[in-house]
């Protein structure tokens, strides 16, 4: 009697694990059909800029300041060629394009934490739903330019297909790990209730945030999977994905190289070698890429980063990690605790993984944004571009708390995994309790 109720109890969860995992997908579906937006701004503004240069030379640039373009780091971009040219070979030429032109005096509204707050319009009119966007070009007086919907679109395919994808590598990496009982329900239960992951999915899709989520968790399924079986092709498949998640957010590095110098450590030179060599084809996409874009093969812009600054600020790290208004363990909490998980964990690679996940941390921590010493109210130029500074603590906490949680986000494919391990722990640790009391 018995097992055949533990064995209801496990058919029952599995059964509301699949339910939530399905309603969690739905709702973000609505959300991406009924309220995403395609607003290039702040940090888009480059990305779809990279894109434009790459796919459409011959194009006037959407803004005639793109003082950021070579901080970028260009694999989100660079992915979205391939949507692009098959938006522009098979849906383009068959279709007839609207050409808006928007009044000259349009201006965009000031981006979070007030940057740009004093430059001319370079998208359009708020608010441009995702929806709205295909078939339909919008002029940009004040810079000479259009916003071409197949640029937008090439984008925001690249954010979403790579959201999806994330979510099923983690999907697949908790049916690998615990396939009696997977956890499904926590790969869209880390997107749902983090605020700025869920932001990131409906208001900001042209950021690389979405992307680089994905790449970490086809990472993330290769590793665990190829570390555990030994598997040349896991570990290669591995390799590439850490190869172009670096390609696609620079301070993955930090990540990557602490998990080379543990696996060295532990002498898993097979690993290791199977890892690197795999990556390097990113270095060369790299070079392809400075030659295009720079005319040389080695383009250093993406180290200058003239609006952070590498300081270690206590203050910062207070406002970062544990401050009400902005830290990750309140903004981003199941993140944090599916990465105490991964270093409690007794499992290898996830131990490995946690272990690196802190690097990352560590490297967010110290990149201390400009504004954050400077006069409140005050506009700074940065090449040409004013910034505005935070006129209040709440608007630098606001600064601080979109910043560092959309850059723990990468981390995200982890902690499902984290979360999972941590649960199976308490569930042991509750039922030898329960068998040493009866």
């Amino acid at each position: 009697m018995s097992d055949a109720s533990a064995t209801r109890r496990a058919l029952s969860a599995r059964l509301v694990d699949r339910v939530l995992f399905g309603a969690g997908v739905a709702v973000i579906l609505a959300a991406i059909v009924t309220c995403s937006r395609a607003n290039v701004v702040a940090d888009s503004v480059d990305y779809y800029a990279i894109l434009q240069r790459l796919a459409t030379p011959e194009e006037t640039p959407i803004a005639r300041n793109l003082h950021f373009v070579d901080q970028r780091s260009p694999g989100y971009p660079i992915l979205a060629l391939l949507p692009y040219v098959v938006l522009d070979s098979l849906v383009g030429r068959c279709a007839v394009t609207e050409e808006v032109n928007l009044p000259a005096g349009i201006r965009p509204p000031a981006p979070p934490g007030g940057a740009g707050a004093s430059e001319p319009a370079i998208m359009p009119p708020v608010p441009l739903l995702l929806r709205e966007v295909p078939f339909r070009d919008f002029s940009i007086p004040a810079e000479g330019s259009w916003y071409r919907w197949k640029c937008a679109l090439a984008l925001a395919v690249t954010s979403y297909a790579f959201l999806f994808a994330g979510v099923v590598a983690g999907v697949r990496a908790l049916r690998s790990l615990w396939p009696s009982l997977p956890g499904y329900s926590l790969a869209v239960a880390i997107v749902l209730l983090s605020p700025i992951f869920a932001e990131a999915v409906v208001v900001r899709p042209l950021y690389a945030t979405l992307t680089a989520y994905g790449l970490s968790g086809l990472f993330a399924l290769s590793f665990v999977t190829g570390h555990a079986s030994g598997s040349t092709k896991g570990l290669v498949a591995a390799g590439v994905f850490l190869g172009l998640l670096v390609l696609t957010r620079l301070e993955t590095g930090a990540l990557a190289v602490t998990l080379g110098l543990l696996l060295a450590f532990r002498s898993e030179w097979r690993v290791l070698a199977l890892l690197a060599g795999s990556a390097a084809p990113a270095a060369l996409i790299w070079v392809a890429y400075n030659l295009v874009m720079f005319g040389r093969p080695v383009a250093l812009g993406m180290l200058r980063g003239d609006i952070n600054r590498i300081a270690l600020d206590l203050g910062y790290v207070t406002d970062s990690l544990i401050h009400p208004a902005s830290g990750v363990i309140f903004w981003s909490p199941l993140v944090t605790l599916g990465v105490v998980g991964l270093l409690a964990s007794r499992t290898v690679p996830l131990r490995l993984l946690g272990i690196s996940s802190l690097a990352l941390l560590v490297v967010c921590l110290v990149r201390v944004p400009i504004m954050y010493y400077g006069v409140p109210g005050d506009v700074i130029d940065i090449g040409g571009i004013p910034v505005t500074v935070p006129d209040s603590p709440r608007a630098m906490h606001q600064l601080i708390r979109g910043d560092v949680n959309r850059y723990v986000i990468v981390l995200a494919p982890f902690a499902v995994l984290g979360l999972r391990d941590g649960l199976r722990r308490i569930a042991e640790s509750w039922r030898a309790r329960r068998g040493r009391s009866t």
